[in-house]
């Protein structure tokens, strides 16, 4: 018992009087890739030199002219850059790249070359032209791309203008998150210039709002700040700011999808969408229809021209309205027929019959194509050549060799038809700009006696 007293007795055994301390240990922070860096800050000097170019008014005269075709070049330059690895290997970017390059070289001249300088349809045109191929490019850069599958660049090419450049919006975001957490921890110690770096950037457009507020509110801080740091005009700072910030993380969005999306190439063509069936019912029914339209042709307009040289047209209808009347739906319905002709190559199963129909098909298209040049031969033969008029004869020339590529790719089907096509489209369009129209105009009218290559009776002439 005395025992038992004794131990229940004895003191308990102390217990240390400081907590252990716990270390506090901040996770480890996410690293940010050095593409995404390089290809934020190519974004951004896209969209600031397009604030310079498109918004700042202060620009020279002399200027202005020459900032947009090299605008499109710094774009190209900085796409090219990006994707160097794969653009130096693939031969088809470098064409589209160098269409770019030549149609700006064109725009630039136009400004000082008087040859070049009357032709504001080209203009337009180049004008719209460029930043198509551009997002061509982009798409292709990559190298991601193969010349048997063109439908899927051309998706790639909508989704660049209407889905690319929201879909890589977090990771965008993301980049700041991670940015943001190496100023506040940088291996367990803190990094006072990163978070002076991020101190200024949250304050910008924060003093960009209050310091016109407070100008207006007080004459004298109004003066002495004018005293300071002159006469900025601060609301033009602000909207030059937002220009340049707002669409940038979209366009980060864009060419950062060229680096996330993995889409290899593949060296086979699609095949059997449609039935043999299917596609054979559906050109005979085409080609039904075109010859009736090709038996008038050889009845009027043939016949005339291969015998006497005159065409005899019914009473009331002139050489220019005839010609007007039906050229430009000659050239579309020959286009149709040759997207047609691609769609069923490559998407059903070679048989007997479908040979039969698709030559048939080229066939008619060749007769309609020569109605359409024996047209605009009659038009040309009464007024005269004008820009457009020979626009027309060129892209005829386009589309006839662009049929005896068809007829070829029926016999040798490793021939990429689609990319073959597109790339003489650029070839044709460039060697257009630069072969001089008005000089090839100006010396046909006067070598055939036409003072003027419009009829002044006739104001239809005076735009075709």
């Amino acid at each position: 018992m005395d025992t038992q007293r004794t131990s229940s007795q004895q003191p308990a055994p102390s217990q240390p009087s400081t907590r252990p301390v716990i270390e506090q240990r901040h996770p480890a922070p996410r690293k940010v890739e050095r593409r995404v860096i390089t290809t934020m800050a190519a974004a951004l000097a896209i969209t600031f030199v397009f604030d310079r170019v498109f918004c700042d008014s202060t620009l020279p005269e002399c200027v202005y002219g020459y900032a947009l075709p090299l605008f499109w070049m710094l774009c190209l330059a900085l796409v090219t850059a990006l994707h160097w690895a794969s653009v130096r290997k693939r031969p088809y970017t470098w064409l589209v790249a160098g269409t770019i390059t030549a149609l700006s070289i064109w725009n630039m001249l136009s400004v000082s070359a008087t040859p070049y300088s009357g032709n504001i349809d080209y203009s337009i045109t180049s004008f719209l032209v460029q930043p198509v191929l551009l997002m061509l490019h982009c798409q292709m850069a990559d190298g991601k791309y193969s010349a048997w599958h063109p439908f899927k660049v051309a998706r790639d090419w909508l989704a660049g203008w209407f889905m690319q450049p929201f879909a890589n919006l977090g990771r965008v975001f993301r980049t700041f998150t991670i940015l943001a957490d190496h100023s506040a921890v940088s291996s367990g110690k803190r990094s006072k210039v990163r978070e002076i770096g991020m101190a200024i950037l949250v304050s910008m457009p924060l003093l960009l709002v209050v310091i016109p507020l407070l100008t207006s509110a007080d004459r004298i801080f109004r003066y002495e700040l004018v005293s300071a740091i002159g006469h900025p005009d601060l609301t033009a700072i602000a909207i030059h700011t937002l220009i340049v910030i707002l669409p940038w993380p979209f366009l980060c969005s864009l060419l950062l999808g060229r680096d996330t999306e993995n889409k290899g190439p593949s060296s086979k063509p699609r095949h059997i969408a449609f039935s043999p069936t299917t596609t054979v019912t559906v050109l005979s029914m085409m080609l039904v229809v075109y010859v009736l339209f090709c038996a008038v042709q050889l009845r009027f307009l043939f016949a005339g021209a291969l015998t006497d040289g005159s065409i005899s047209l019914p009473d009331g209808l002139t050489y220019s309205a005839y010609a007007r009347d039906g050229f430009f739906q000659l050239l579309t319905v020959a286009a149709i027929n040759l997207a047609v002709f691609g769609i069923a190559l490559m998407s059903a199963p070679r048989t007997p019959w479908l040979n039969a129909t698709l030559g048939g098909l080229l066939a008619v298209t060749a007769v309609m194509l020569v109605s359409a040049a024996l047209r605009l031969g009659l038009y040309i033969g009464a007024y005269g050549l004008t820009w457009l008029r020979y626009a027309s004869l060129t892209f005829i020339a386009l589309l006839a060799i662009a049929i005896v590529l068809c007829a070829i790719r029926m016999r040798i089907e490793r021939l990429p038809l689609v990319a073959t096509l597109a790339a003489l489209a650029m070839v044709w369009y460039v060697a257009l700009g630069f072969s001089n129209p008005d000089w090839v105009c100006g010396a046909y009218n006067a070598a055939h006696g036409f003072s003027s290559a419009y009829s002044p009776d006739n104001p239809a002439t005076w735009m075709f």
